[in-house]
C-alpha cells in the first residue's frame, strides 16, 4: 500500500500532538520550576495589588503582562519551528509503502530504507495522519488520498503487526 510522504504544517502539528504524552506540560513546568515559580509570584503580586485597590504604576502593568507575553512567545516559536520542519519535509518528496514485512521508504534522491515492524513500539491515528512510534520519535503519514477501504486495510495491517 502506497502512502503520501508529503506532510503539511497542520498535519505535522497534529502528529506532534499525537506523540506528546499527557504529562508533557506538567513536565515542562516541573523542569522549569524556578521560572514557573517566578512567573506565578509576579502574577500573584500584581493581581493582589489590583485587588487591594493600590494605585497601579506602569511597572506593575509590565509585570502583569510579562507572563502572558512569555507564554505567547514560547507558543509562537514552537509553531514557527513546526512550520519550518514541515517545509523541510515537503522539499524532499519521496514515497513510502507498507506491507506485511514493514515500512519501505524511498527519497527523491533514490535512497531507500526498510524498517521491519519490530522497530515500531506503537501507532496512533489522528483526524488527518497516522503516526508510527519508535520510542520518543515517530514517522507520520497523511491520510490524504486514501479511500475508506485503504484506510481500513492500513488499520488492520497496523493492528496485526504492531502491538
Amino acid at each position: 500500500m502506497q502512502l503520501h510522504t508529503e506532510i503539511t504544517p497542520d498535519e505535522l502539528a497534529q502528529a506532534m500532538r499525537l506523540n506528546r504524552t499527557k504529562m508533557y506540560w506538567p513536565k515542562v513546568l516541573w523542569a522549569n520550576w524556578y521560572g514557573t515559580l517566578i512567573l506565578v509570584g509576579i502574577e500573584w503580586a500584581a493581581i493582589s495589588r489590583l485587588v487591594d485597590g493600590k494605585p497601579i504604576q506602569p511597572i506593575w502593568l509590565v509585570l502583569l503582562l510579562a507572563p502572558p507575553f512569555i507564554l505567547w512567545f514560547y507558543w509562537s516559536r514552537t509553531k514557527m519551528a513546526v512550520q519550518k520542519a514541515a517545509s523541510n519535509l515537503s522539499e524532499g518528496k519521496g514515497s513510502a509503502s507498507i506491507d506485511g514485512s514493514g515500512l519501505h521508504t524511498s527519497s527523491s534522491t533514490g535512497a531507500t530504507s526498510f524498517l521491519p515492524w519490530s522497530e515500531f513500539s506503537g501507532w496512533k491515528e489522528g483526524t488527518d495522519v497516522f503516526i508510527l512510534t519508535q520510542g520518543k520519535s515517530f514517522r507520520a503519514f497523511t491520510k490524504r488520498g486514501l479511500s475508506d477501504a485503504e484506510l481500513e486495510q492500513l488499520r488492520s495491517i497496523l493492528r496485526s503487526q504492531i502491538s
